[in-house]
């Protein structure tokens, strides 16, 4: 019953003697309203001091807060609070200028205290507590009217002092979870590149799986075409040396047998020998032929050695007649090329497939140049074509393993990656040059001396 009564005459005194202009309920609801939506302690402070200086004008308003390391310093910078101050507000009183001696255990601690008060240049120290634990400390020097601090200003500093310990613990716990997410986010950045990388090297892991298998893909396919060709020049060799070998005397033996035959027979022994040179021809160009399989597969060589590549390029050609002729011209540009070291029956394996191809890409009549170069240490032997070309939607594959634009049954998707396989090994590269209906350039460059890598990786 008697408190409110209390409430309004001490109001009514501050107001009178010592005449309070503002309205502390007022003050306290406009300032809380803007420390409830205040998440960094800089703000705080600002609306802290500017309240207070607002409804009482004094020499200097400060806060004091908790740092990391336990220490009470004012906020933004400055000095600390002395420890004898500390302690006589850890009790949760107010603390003046004014308390009398008998407030403390000792006239020592009172002096102390007092001293603190005004090396700090305040009247009035308040204590921001929360949860029963000291968290910092406002203070506010004299009043600029020179008149003392009423009950009413102690009720509105409390308040405050209780909304700004509030606020402060809302910012630090803002400011615990803004670190938190930041950590998490990096974390989260951390795990995701470890997942990126690991899919790289998954992808890498695939890429090798895919390029092994298709070096292995193609040491059979090499290791086949070398069984093939032995098999061929053993059962083909012999009956061909005989018929060569028979040939010569059996000519011989029409011949004479013309000279002096009757003049009826002497026409069917004419034909006969004709016969015989067709023969000799047919005999001369099946050993040819299994030469040329034996020159392109190198059967029997070492895997490195200095060669022709023109003679490569010709043996190819000569081996792939079949497919252009009478149907593409071929048109040879040939410069000086040095003797290249280099695995002969595995570059003319790229050259048989680039060639292939270019007799595939045309579909009737048409044109191939192959073009060879020496460009200091390098050589490079350019196939063009002036057939279909290649579409750019899949100019960035042709190279893939198993890819390819062909019918089924007409390709296997090989050719290519073996071919870029092969010249890789051999320290060179593969470029090409297309668009679709201009045709295509492939471009094989490499080193004339001995690649770093051993050629025996490809062939598995």
């Amino acid at each position: 019953v008697f408190n409110p009564l209390r409430t309004r005459l001490q109001a009514f005194v501050d107001r009178v003697f010592f005449r309070t202009a503002y309205d502390g309920a007022r003050e306290l609801a406009a300032v809380g309203r803007q420390l409830a939506s205040a998440l960094q302690q800089e703000r705080i402070v600002a609306l802290v001091r500017s309240a207070v200086d607002h409804a009482i004008p004094n020499s200097a308003t400060r806060l004091f807060v908790r740092a990391p390391d336990g220490r009470l310093a004012e906020a933004g910078g400055g000095r600390g609070v002395p420890p004898a101050l500390g302690r006589a507000l850890d009790g949760g009183r107010i603390i003046t200028v004014y308390d009398p001696a008998e407030l403390y255990p000792d006239a020592a601690t009172h002096e102390t205290v007092r001293a603190a008060l005004t090396t700090l240049g305040a009247e009035v120290a308040l204590p921001l507590r929360l949860r029963a634990e000291l968290v910092g400390i406002l203070t506010a020097g004299g009043k600029r009217t020179g008149l003392f601090y009423t009950a009413g200003d102690a009720e509105f500093l409390r308040a405050l002092a209780q909304q700004a310990a509030i606020a402060l613990e809302n910012a630090r716990t803002y400011e615990a979870l803004a670190l938190l997410n930041a950590r998490l986010e990096d974390r989260v950045h951390e795990r995701t590149a470890q997942l990126e990388d690991a899919n790289r090297e998954l992808a890498q892991a695939y890429g090798e799986l895919k390029s092994a298998e298709t070096r292995l893909v193609h040491s059979e396919k090499m290791a086949s075409l070398g069984r093939l060709v032995a098999g061929v020049a053993h059962e083909i060799n012999n009956p061909v040396s005989f018929i060569s070998n028979s040939v010569a005397p059996l000519t011989r033996r029409l011949q004479q047998a013309a000279a002096s035959a009757p003049p009826h027979t002497r026409g069917a022994l004419r034909e006969a020998e004709e016969l015989a040179g067709i023969m000799a021809r047919g005999a001369a160009r099946t050993a040819a032929i299994v030469k040329d399989l034996r020159s392109f597969s190198r059967l029997g060589e070492a895997t490195r050695k200095a060669v022709d590549l023109h003679e490569g390029l010709e043996v190819t050609l000569r081996i792939l007649e079949p497919r252009w002729r009478e149907r593409v011209a071929i048109h040879r540009d040939y410069g000086a090329l040095p003797p290249v070291e280099c695995d002969p029956g595995q570059l003319n394996q790229v050259f048989m497939n680039l060639l292939a191809n270019a007799c595939d890409a045309i579909a009737g009549t048409g044109n191939i140049w192959v073009m060879t170069r020496a460009e200091g240490d390098t050589v490079s032997v350019a196939i063009r074509d002036d057939g279909a070309g290649i579409p750019p939607a899949v100019l960035g594959r042709i190279f893939d393993p198993f890819f390819t634009t062909k019918d089924v049954g007409r390709g296997t998707g090989l050719g290519l990656a073996v071919s870029h396989a092969v010249v890789a090994a051999h320290g060179g590269r593969i470029d090409v040059e297309s668009a679709p209906g201009a045709g295509s350039t492939f471009r094989v460059r490499l080193p004339v001396g001995a690649a770093g890598t051993r050629l025996a990786q490809v062939s598995g």
